[in-house]
């Protein structure tokens, strides 16, 4: 409040008027008048109290801003505001405000507003509701409009506020917040981003020379961003798009619109999400010979511009005969050798120089023709090499810098920076190292080509900073998979950065090649510059100083990419672990260790009945010293019904067990049958007291081969228990000897009808054997049942006689426990199965109550940390 009204608020005390009656009425109101300690009086079309107005401040309060009411208050230029005015001033404590216009509530407090392809009639009512909510109105757009209200994309006040970065808005912007009047704290800026003007809003947009893909591309994003798209010869086309690599001319028969722009143009639209100036992306190539296309020029231009090449190139060739003159100027012998390149050099080859290397060396050239001989020795001009393939390298990190990465961060452009800082730091972070280091080594290979002698020391030059290139490079070398992972996802997901990365393929200085492209020069260089000294090494003589020192550089940058290479494994090994670790829900974090390394992974279904049930889904994760067993989540994700899990969506695994493969005793492989077919089991002891146990699997992924993976687990065992025979812990028995059947089982995971399966095996359990099962079964299943007493074989192929207590176990009440503890002793070598003589165990199904609890007796040992 300015120090006259205070003023007057001193010499004139402030009464406020509740006009009408549903502003009468309103508790609120009167409620937040209360907290201010003002009384309110009251009148229903606040006339009476305009009399009043010269000896007290008078402020009206009304609930709506038209009628008669309101205007016949206006005309009397009386003091009126809204009931959200009141509300803000007993939040804030603060005194009501006295406006010269009719103030409804705050929203647009110090926006100030600026109109363009509006007229009169349009503009009007959008001024007074600007002014309504606390805003101002300019004329022209300057640096203090915060915002242009604009119904087209063109005219000098839409170029002006998108090169200021001023918000571009439509006029519904306006009309939407008005609506929302009543809202307590509303704010214009919350809802003004969809209210945007899109960069080709009320364009329409034909495209020729690109190919179907790229049409189909562009038109999509024309749509995504406000425009229409046509056929080439629409009448209502404003912007022919026209591909200036790919076409040389246009066809003369088609109807040009008012626009005839670049590709650029489109793309650059795109990255800065307003309509760029055409004028700067006119495509300026003819139609037919002779004549230029775009509309408007007249022939006259074209000839002067003729005649004006002609003179120039008749003074070119006038030129050529000077001896000074550098244009048309003939090579020497010596120019050509210095530009001469072996093949390796194209590892490195670059086609985008930068221009003020080449520049420079052109002048350096001329300056000190008369100091360089005539001609090179073959020793320099692989050094030369090496100096120019350095400035291309040099330039490309640049380019890389420059073009890309400062233009990507500038926060005071038009929306912003286009990526995030942690894209940015991902991506560009540690090319600065890099481009330091080798421009120290472009520097003093330079200095060495200006006092070359055959003595020059190149093998130290690259010594010096091998250090420094071990520090660089591992970090950019190491996280490259992930940078090209991160530009591709921004590439998709950011359409300013796609819109930026099209432009700056276009640009002379990126030789057409895209960003992921020129940041694997990095990877290539040191492999290069290997390559370039090997070459310099044959042309020196064993003789010379240099000879020495460039063998060193050599054996240094190989070690380097030895250590580079060896580091980025260890890096990708620490984010697979990570990965693991992250998508398994209660996983140990002793799982994550300096020493463990990631080795293979395999979906299997549980055949026993130890870990979560038979049939059930699993995942193995094999390390190089234990084995992650996890329940396989088939959904997983936001589908889950409680609402906690949509907040924090299901991870795919769960954790089980993790199986030391120091207690592993031996890796049973199941011969293949029609009974039992790609299964496998593990035999361990988690503790000296305990007893062997068996897990069984079956291998559920048909690009998973069971016989690599079973080889994989016997070294990673070999390799803990240092053990030189790893094929010694493989011993290959028969499924059925070991009650393993996999023929009801479907190759896909845990179905609905497993759960019942389950749910009803449980239901008719038994705690006892019942005496006529047992009957049953022996009668089947035993050998005994025919009248010739055979010797038989029992699981472990031992014979035994026919009269031997043991043979007249019946099968449903054989513990498996002892011939898993054969098995886990018993050599690899030797042959576990007979055909002709055998004693089936029958289905694992018919295991009796006590087999199943000697089974189950060790699974809560079992997860237990060795001891």
């Amino acid at each position: 409040m300015s120090f006259y009204k205070h003023y007057m608020r001193e010499e004139r005390p402030l009464q406020v008027v509740l006009v009408g009656e549903t502003t009468q009425e309103n508790e609120e109101l009167r409620a937040a008048l209360k907290s201010l300690g003002i009384k309110p009086r009251k009148s229903d079309t606040g006339t009476d109290f305009i009399q009043t107005a010269s000896e007290r401040e008078t402020v009206f309060v009304l609930s709506e801003f038209e009628g008669d009411v309101f205007h016949n208050l206006s005309k009397a230029e009386a003091n009126i505001v809204g009931p959200p005015v009141i509300y803000h001033c007993a939040k804030e404590n603060k005194e009501v405000p006295c406006h010269s216009r009719p103030l409804y509530n705050t929203a647009m407090e110090g926006v100030i507003l600026c109109f363009t392809g509006l007229d009169k009639q349009e503009a009007r009512p959008l001024a007074e509701i600007v002014h309504h909510m606390g805003g101002s109105i300019r004329r022209d757009v300057s640096a203090k409009v915060t915002h242009l209200i604009a119904d087209c994309t063109d005219g000098p006040k839409y170029r002006l506020a998108s090169s200021l970065g001023t918000p571009i808005v439509k006029p519904d912007w306006i009309y939407k917040v008005w609506a929302d009047k009543d809202v307590v704290g509303i704010k214009a800026d919350d809802k003004m981003v969809q209210y945007r003007v899109p960069p080709f809003y009320k364009c329409c947009l034909c495209f020729y020379g690109f190919t179907e893909e790229e049409k189909k591309h562009m038109e999509e994003l024309t749509v995504e961003n406000g425009g229409i798209f046509a056929e080439i010869g629409d009448e209502d086309c404003t912007h022919l798009v026209v591909d200036d690599q790919q076409t040389p001319v246009l066809p003369k028969d088609i109807v040009l619109p008012h626009f005839i722009v670049r590709a650029e143009w489109f793309w650059g639209s795109l990255q800065m999400e307003a309509c760029s100036d055409e004028r700067f992306y006119e495509y300026q190539k003819e139609t037919t010979p002779g004549s230029l296309f775009t509309p408007g020029r007249c022939m006259s231009g074209s000839k002067s511009r003729k005649r004006k090449r002609l003179k120039e190139n008749i003074a070119q060739l006038a030129a050529e005969g000077e001896l000074d003159s550098p244009l048309y100027k003939r090579r020497s012998s010596s120019e050509y050798s210095r530009i001469s390149m072996s093949p390796s050099s194209f590892l490195d080859a670059s086609s985008t120089p930068d221009k003020s290397d080449v520049l420079t060396e052109t002048t350096e050239i001329e300056e000190k023709s008369k100091a360089v001989p005539s001609k090179l020795s073959p020793r320099q001009q692989v050094v030369m090499e090496l100096l120019q393939t350095e400035k291309n390298y040099v330039a490309i990190l640049h380019t890389i810098l420059n073009v890309f990465k400062s233009e990507i961060e500038k926060p005071n452009q038009y929306h912003g920076a286009i990526l995030a800082a942690q894209d940015i730091k991902l991506i560009f972070g540690n090319i600065p190292p890099i481009y330091k280091v080798h421009c120290e080594i472009k520097d003093e290979l330079m200095a060495l080509m200006e006092n070359w002698t055959e003595d020059c020391l190149v093998g130290q030059v690259i010594s010096q900073h091998a250090e420094a290139m071990l520090k660089a490079y591992p970090p950019f070398v190491n996280y490259f998979e992930q940078t090209k992972e991160t530009i591709t996802k921004c590439d998709k997901s950011n359409t300013r950065f796609h819109a930026f990365l099209k432009v700056c393929q276009s640009k002379p200085e990126c030789g057409r090649q895209s960003l992921t492209e020129l940041l694997i020069r990095p990877v290539q260089r040191l492999p290069s510059v290997s390559l370039l000294l090997g070459d310099i090494l044959k042309k020196t003589s064993q003789d010379n100083p240099d000879y020495e020192r460039l063998e060193n550089a050599i054996d240094l940058l190989k070690e380097i990419m030895t250590h580079i290479n060896e580091d980025k494994r260890k890096t990708e090994n620490q984010v697979v672990m990570f990965d693991i670790m992250n998508e398994i829900d209660n996983c140990p974090a002793t799982i994550l260790s300096s020493h463990r390394s990631f080795v293979t992974k395999a979906d299997v279904i549980e055949l026993s009945d130890e870990l979560s049930g038979r049939s059930f889904p699993l995942s193995l994760f094999l390390f190089t010293d234990t084995l992650e067993i996890c329940k396989r989540r088939t959904k997983h994700g936001s589908t889950a019904k409680s609402p906690a899990l949509r907040r924090s969506p299901q991870k795919p695994y769960k954790h089980l067990g993790l199986l030391q493969l120091k207690t592993v005793k031996r890796i049973i492989n199941y011969r293949e049958s029609e009974d039992c077919q790609n299964s496998f089991g593990v035999i361990f002891k988690s503790h000296p007291d305990d007893k062997d146990k068996l897990y069984s699997f079956m291998v559920d992924e048909t690009d998973v081969n069971k016989v690599q993976f079973l080889t994989s687990l016997a070294k990673s065992i070999a390799q803990t228990k240092c053990l030189a025979d790893h094929e010694g812990l493989i011993a290959t028995v028969e499924g059925r000897d070991l009650q393993i059947n996999t023929s009801i089982l479907g190759r896909s995971t845990f179905s609905r009808a497993a759960k019942i399966g389950k749910r009803v095996s449980r239901a008719f359990s038994f705690n006892k054997t019942p005496s006529r099962l047992k009957r049953a079964v022996s009668s089947v299943l035993s050998p005994f049942s025919h009248e010739n007493n055979h010797n038989t074989i029992n699981v472990m192929g031992t014979p035994r006689r026919g009269g031997d207590l043991f043979n007249r176990r019946q099968a449903s009440c054989m513990d498996l426990t002892d011939s898993i503890s054969m098995l886990s002793s018993y050599p690899s070598s030797t042959t576990l199965y007979q055909e002709e003589d055998t004693v089936s165990l029958g289905a694992y199904s018919l295991q009796t109550p006590m087999e199943h609890s000697n089974m189950n007796d060790y699974n809560s040992r079992l997860m237990k940390p060795p001891s």
